[in-house]
């Protein structure tokens, strides 16, 4: 059996292009592991050339929220036209949206969620019945949750996730205590969202690894295979990342799973 040793060194990106190299991981992969997990690249996912270009906000953690709890369930251009209508309501403010952190997000609801709904949002839902909260609703939820773990901004949230003490271990209990988030999907796309260049360690991406490979996958075995997969693809780890979290989501969508209900992923064809 011939054994793969992957080291994965990746930046966080901060706020003004901060950043810090740090070694995250350092994984042994067997060759057969690799085989599998790029077939289930290769055939899962949709041709690279076709990948959606997902936003980022390095500079915009309200962005980030809001990109995060929408983009669960929805195509990603109801996404964008959500924040492109934050963007405006924030400019008629006077204010830039793009600087935005928590506490700038959560003033925006002074004026209630149904009117925040009414002139930046839509009335969807975290899942699909009228018992669910709205997508709003839970932004609010959110931006109070950031505050309240004193990360107000994406440059605290890289930093908070580089260092990954206390700050962002309480930022992430709170995120998944929030109404339909606790199986950590739309975390991972908030760190995605930042712009912090890592391999978030949430159930996404090991879902996707277990069902790659055949077997239960550890973090470091999905950032070893992400990390070496995305060589041989010739894409970037972040955007392999970003096409195995919109697969994810989509799968979640197609089996009509339960919030918070987590089956794995579909395991490759033969």
């Amino acid at each position: 059996m011939t054994w793969l040793t992957v080291r994965d060194r990746s930046r966080p990106g901060g706020a003004g292009g901060a950043a810090r190299l740090s070694c995250l991981a350092m994984t042994t992969i067997t060759t057969t592991q690799f085989d599998r997990f790029l077939r289930a690249a290769q055939t899962l996912l949709p041709p690279a050339a076709t990948w959606p270009q997902l936003n980022t906000y390095p500079n915009s953690l309200a962005e980030a929220t809001i990109d995060a709890i929408w983009s669960e369930r929805v195509r990603y251009t109801n996404v964008v036209e959500v924040v492109d209508r934050y963007r405006a309501f924030r400019r008629a403010q006077g204010a830039d949206a793009d600087t935005d952190g928590a506490r700038e997000l959560e003033a925006t609801f002074a004026m209630g969620v149904e009117a925040w709904i009414e002139r930046i949002g839509n009335h969807q839902r975290v899942f699909s019945r009228d018992v669910a909260p709205y997508k709003a609703e839970v932004v609010h939820q959110a931006a109070q949750v950031a505050v309240a773990a004193g990360v107000e901004s994406a440059r605290e949230l890289a930093e908070a996730y580089a260092e990954n003490g206390d700050r962002f271990k309480d930022l992430r209990q709170r995120w998944l205590a929030l109404p339909s988030q606790h199986s950590g999907m739309s975390f991972g796309r908030l760190l995605l969202a930042a712009g912090i260049e890592t391999v978030p360690l949430d159930p996404w991406l090991v879902e996707f690894t277990s069902g790659a490979i055949g077997a239960p996958a550890t973090a470091e075995d999905a950032i070893g295979l992400v990390t070496a997969a995305a060589k041989v693809m010739d894409v970037t780890p972040f955007r392999l990342r970003n096409a195995i979290w919109l697969y994810q989501t989509k799968l979640d969508h197609r089996q009509h799973r339960s919030p918070g209900y987590s089956a794995g992923v579909a395991a490759p064809p033969t």
